[in-house]
C-alpha cells in the first residue's frame, strides 16, 4: 500500500488594504516583485469579484495560486504552487488575517500610510506558515541528506519523479546541495529545489552545517 504525503510550497504572504496598499509581507519563496504592485492588483482582482458574484477564493496561473480570505477592510493572499491543495493553507491565512484585525483594526480605522508597526506580526505569521516554505538563500547553500528515521518507518511513501533523484542521490552521496544534485541528476535547479523542499517539509530529508 502507498502512502501519497500531502505537501504544500508557500512563496509569499501579503496582508494588504482592500484599497491595494500592502501593510504586511512575508517571502518565504522564489516570487520577486514590488509588493505593492502585487496587492494592488491582487485587491482589484478581488474588489472586481465581489461586485459579480461572491469573492474571489484563488486566482490560478500557470505556475501558481494566489488563496484569498478577506476581512472587513484586508485582503489576507498567500502564493502556493499551482499543483498544491488551497485548503491546506487558507485556515492558516484565515487564522492570520483574524489576529491580524484584532491586534490592529482601530490602526487599520486611522491609518496614516505608515506600516512599520504591522511588523509585530512577523512572529505570529512564522510560527502558523514557516513549516510550509523554506527561504531560498538557505536552501541553495545548504547541505541536505536523508532524515535518519526514514529508515525505521514501516511504509511505502510514493514521490515524484523528481523527488526519487533527490533521494537516489542522497543515498550514494550522504549529503549534497541543491546544485550539485541538479547537476549530477540532470535535473534543473529550480526542479531540484522545489522536490527538496516538499521531502523538507515531509521530513524524509533534512538540512545539515556546511563543513
Amino acid at each position: 500500500m502507498h502512502l501519497i504525503f500531502m505537501k504544500l510550497m508557500l512563496h509569499n504572504l501579503w496582508i494588504a488594504k482592500d484599497t491595494g496598499e500592502c501593510l504586511f509581507h512575508r517571502k518565504y519563496g522564489s516570487i520577486e516583485h514590488d509588493e505593492n504592485l502585487i496587492t494592488s492588483f491582487l485587491s482589484a482582482i478581488e474588489i472586481f469579484a465581489q461586485n459579480i458574484d461572491e469573492g474571489c477564493d484563488f486566482l490560478q496561473t500557470s505556475s501558481y495560486k494566489f488563496v484569498y480570505t478577506t476581512g472587513k477592510n484586508t485582503v489576507t493572499v498567500a502564493c502556493i504552487d499551482n499543483c498544491d491543495d488551497e485548503s491546506l493553507v487558507r485556515q492558516e491565512i484565515s487564522s492570520i488575517q483574524d489576529e491580524f484585525i484584532s491586534r490592529y483594526s482601530k490602526d487599520l480605522e486611522e491609518w496614516n500610510g505608515r506600516v512599520e508597526r504591522f511588523g509585530a506580526m512577523k512572529g505570529f505569521v512564522d510560527d502558523h506558515l514557516h513549516k510550509y516554505g523554506k527561504p531560498i538563500k538557505n536552501m541553495l547553500t545548504s547541505r541536505l541528506e536523508l532524515d535518519p528515521s526514514m529508515g525505521k518507518r514501516d511504509m511505502n511513501l510514493k514521490f515524484s519523479l523528481q523527488q526519487d533523484k533527490v533521494i537516489s542521490l542522497l543515498k550514494y552521496k550522504g549529503a549534497a546541495t541543491i546544485g550539485e544534485i541538479a547537476k549530477l541528476m540532470k535535473l534543473t535547479e529550480p526542479d531540484t529545489e522545489k522536490a527538496a523542499k516538499a521531502l523538507l517539509y515531509n521530513n524524509i530529508i533534512r538540512e545539515v552545517a556546511n563543513s
